[in-house]
């Protein structure tokens, strides 16, 4: 029993006892909170820099001598794009693979990588493949070929992944696709080959010497006027325009031309039907022809065609001997080994070097 004093002190007691307790929690909790908050405010900062382009920087060293006066090459890629065409490939690297394309097949051998299957087609293989079985084209491979030799993966071109998976899904064979129409994809597609291979230093190697001899070509067009220009793509059946999200077309907007699909015609879509209208009213300074299957018949049916159709000859392209049928060796197929000379062959038919 407790007096009137002794039960208030009782009181007061377990009063001050509570109070500590409470101040405990509060304390505990303050703490969670700004752990929570400072998870959050990183996990956050993570997150937006996985969406910011990487920066896959290189040494340039020529040789041994001039090591101590190195200049780092920075090249930017969409991280983002790099992993999720990682995810293709799954945590391993494939032990044998077939390529479907000659850019892809231009990439394996940059990073000097091993082939059981390459792609049949007119165009010039890397001479590591000379012996290497051909599958088929990419518009029609052969199944029961690529079948045989066993491939842990089938890589093909992104722009094409709707056909290539309506042949290889049904059999069960593994694919995946790159993207390699133009410079900055070709890029991704080399860093993607880079990890999945653990190949990653050949490919700042590769893509050092490249972002070099690219400097120097655009070294050539500095302080010139800039032309608009207009690609044409296609065979003999027909024609297309083409923007700059395509290996020419990316080439020239490098260049500083302004591709008139994008500029005058307001066309977002990397490839539209030709329009004679269309082709008046952008009145582009150059108009450049890149063929697509027999080059040779291309280009003459081409030529055909300007000869018939009077409107080309209202063309300001037309009036200044500036509609030019492009070399099918340098522009036919997306290429970082052929970009250099590329660069400069474009260079001086639209700067007039």
């Amino acid at each position: 029993m407790y007096n009137e004093n002794g039960y208030q002190y009782q009181l007061n007691f377990m009063g001050e006892i509570m109070k500590k307790i409470w101040g405990i929690i509060v304390l505990i909790s303050i703490v969670i909170a700004l752990t929570a908050c400072g998870n959050k405010e990183a996990s956050n900062k993570n997150q937006e820099n996985s969406n910011k382009q990487s920066n896959v920087v290189a040494t340039d060293a020529p040789d041994a001598a001039n090591a101590s006066n190195n200049t780092e090459v920075s090249i930017n890629v969409d991280e983002t794009r790099v992993q999720e065409l990682q995810a293709q490939f799954g945590q391993e690297k494939p032990a044998k693979a077939v390529t479907l394309s000659v850019a892809i097949t231009e990439l394996y051998d940059a990073l000097q990588l091993d082939l059981v299957g390459v792609p049949t087609t007119q165009s010039e293989l890397p001479d590591s493949y000379a012996n290497v079985q051909r599958v088929g084209s990419s518009h029609s491979p052969d199944l029961e070929q690529i079948a045989k030799l066993e491939p842990n993966i089938v890589l093909a071109p992104a722009s094409i992944k709707d056909s290539i998976d309506k042949v290889l899904k049904p059999s069960g064979i593994p694919a995946a696709y790159l993207p390699v129409d133009s410079l900055d994809e070709l890029k991704e597609s080399l860093v993607t080959l880079g990890r999945i291979y653990g190949k990653e230093d050949q490919a700042k190697e590769v893509l050092t010497t490249f972002t070099n001899a690219e400097a120097e070509a655009l070294k050539v067009i500095e302080g010139k006027s800039a032309p608009s220009v207009m690609f044409l793509f296609g065979s003999v059946e027909s024609l297309m325009l083409m923007n700059e999200d395509t290996f020419a077309g990316s080439l020239a907007k490098k260049l500083g031309a302004s591709n008139v699909l994008s500029s005058v015609l307001k066309q977002s879509e990397t490839y539209v039907p030709l329009n004679m209208e269309s082709i008046v009213e952008a009145n582009p300074d150059v108009i450049l022809l890149v063929a697509h299957g027999d080059p040779t018949a291309v280009a003459q049916k081409f030529e055909e065609d300007v000869k018939k159709n009077g409107v080309w000859e209202k063309l300001d392209a037309f009036k200044n001997g500036k509609m030019v049928t492009l070399d099918y060796n340098l522009y036919g197929v997306a290429s970082l080994v052929k970009a250099p000379d590329a660069y400069k062959d474009l260079a001086a038919i639209l700067y007039n070097n």
